[in-house]
């Protein structure tokens, strides 16, 4: 039974939808900085993504990790004839960005497939947006709210408000603290703490 349960684990947990989650894992990803109306008919912003749409169909709205400080996320809304098998394509607002972002080793977790249309597409924007609005205003990062937002969206409005003053209309809301990440680093080093226990001080170590 145990041997059944981390087997289904492994296998990675259904998404909505009744998919098998098979487009779950690792991707290799890039960024590229070219404006404009993607495949899906909407224009490119943040969170978006360009993706084989045999693998993961326009629409699908996926979580990204390992991808430093734009780990969040994310929806599908375009494709690309270099973009095959399992690679993304992360729009960013600057070639810079792009350049310095590189190529690298992502892990995708799907949380909705989509279904191709831009229907699809917008009402998988429309999640993206409030789940980054609501991780802002929680002061977290990494989750749904990439390093990026919290540095453009919530790092403003949280001065502002400390300040005594008050944010703009059109501000996100004001965050509770400053960002936390949640990396499986920190996560590993809590589990670690309280299996272990704190570490034993050394001899003669501390003040009297």
């Amino acid at each position: 039974m145990k041997w059944l349960v981390v087997s289904f684990l492994l296998a990675g947990a259904p998404v909505l939808g009744g998919q098998t989650g098979s487009q779950n894992g690792a991707y290799s990803a890039t960024a590229y900085a070219v404006s404009g109306i993607t495949a899906s008919g909407e224009w490119t912003h943040r969170h978006v993504v360009a993706a084989d749409p045999d693998v993961l169909p326009i629409g699908t709205r996926i979580k990204i990790k390992h991808a430093r400080r734009y780990s969040g996320e994310y929806v599908v809304a375009d494709t690309g004839a270099k973009i095959s098998g399992r690679k993304l394509d992360i729009y960013m607002p600057t070639k810079s960005e792009c350049v310095k972002f590189g190529t690298r080793r992502v892990k995708v977790w799907v949380m909705q497939l989509g279904d191709g249309t831009q229907t699809a597409t917008k009402q998988a924007d429309q999640v993206v947006k409030k789940d980054v609005e609501k991780d802002i205003a929680k002061g977290a990062v990494g989750n749904a709210a990439t390093e990026v937002d919290w540095k453009q969206k919530g790092a403003p409005t949280l001065r502002t408000v400390q300040a005594g003053k008050t944010p703009p209309a059109n501000a996100p809301p004001a965050p509770t603290n400053p960002p936390r990440k949640n990396s499986f680093t920190q996560r590993l080093a809590r589990l670690r703490a309280w299996l272990l226990g704190p570490p034993a001080k050394a001899a003669g170590g501390g003040q009297e």
